[in-house]
């Protein structure tokens, strides 16, 4: 059997035979575990994240990449499908860009295509996955990015205006013949960038509202007085109580904050 063959019917096996409530417990600390890394102090910008699965474990991905130099990498994928096998792939992608993020800072087109080549081999055919990968160099407060087929993220200007960071090229892991463009942004003083996954702004309520992106901007605009930290919790909070106890789809919320200018 090719190692394609064999993930996938290892990924099939795992889902039938993982119900037990003790062992997902346990995947879901492994997986938050996967997460929850300390992230490097940079001088211009203050960030953090959130991961709200809509079950034990999900297939949202998120990263804070130290890159040294004053440099770090950000990063937010969404696997399509939920529960175990999107675990799985969302793992092998975190591991597949740890790998390779020494090129980061060189040439990220080039990382993703070898990202998403790699993917190709070791996921189904069924599944791929929208990835905003970046990098924000302290120095010149600039941010480059590539937007793989990932809702827009949004910079928000202290007067509210907004900018799209639209994507730059499609999913990963469904196309071998693939390729991306760059775009680049500078943060200034009061900046505020959100990356999420769509299970964020198309949360719903009771009565079929979506969360949307103007709550969003709303909490970054009630926010200004908070920490990036405390941002992100008061978001957190904001979309369990929007949705209630369960959420229809992962959702993930990262936010930087730009704290001066250069």
């Amino acid at each position: 059997m090719q190692p394609q063959g064999a993930l996938v019917e290892t990924v099939k096996a795992l889902g039938t035979l993982w119900p037990s409530a003790e062992y997902m417990e346990c995947a879901r600390e492994v997986q938050m575990r996967l997460l929850q890394r300390s992230v490097p102090a940079l001088e211009t910008l203050e960030y953090g994240g959130c991961y709200l699965p809509a079950h034990s474990i999900g297939g949202d991905y998120y990263d804070f990449i130290h890159l040294g130099l004053g440099r770090v990498g950000i990063a937010l994928g969404d696997i399509s499908g939920k529960g175990v096998p999107a675990a799985i792939m969302m793992a092998s992608l975190q591991a597949i860009l740890r790998s390779h993020s020494a090129n980061l800072s060189h040439d990220i087109a080039r990382l993703l295509r070898s990202v998403n080549r790699l993917f190709c081999e070791c996921t189904a055919e069924t599944h791929y996955a929208s990835l905003f990968l970046g990098e924000y160099d302290d120095a010149t407060q600039t941010l480059r990015y590539a937007n793989c087929g990932h809702n827009p993220p949004l910079v928000v200007r202290p007067d509210l205006a907004v900018d799209r960071l639209e994507p730059t090229g499609t999913v990963l892991g469904i196309f071998r013949d693939w390729d991306c463009s760059l775009g680049r942004v500078r943060l200034a003083h009061g900046d505020t960038l959100l990356v999420f996954t769509d299970g964020v702004t198309e949360a719903e309520n009771s009565l079929g509202e979506e969360f949307g992106e103007a709550r969003l901007l709303e909490l970054v605009d009630c926010g200004r007085h908070l920490t990036v930290s405390e941002l992100v919790h008061e978001a957190a909070a904001a979309l369990r109580a929007f949705s209630g106890p369960r959420l229809r789809d992962d959702a993930t919320l990262l936010v930087a904050r730009c704290m001066q200018s250069r």
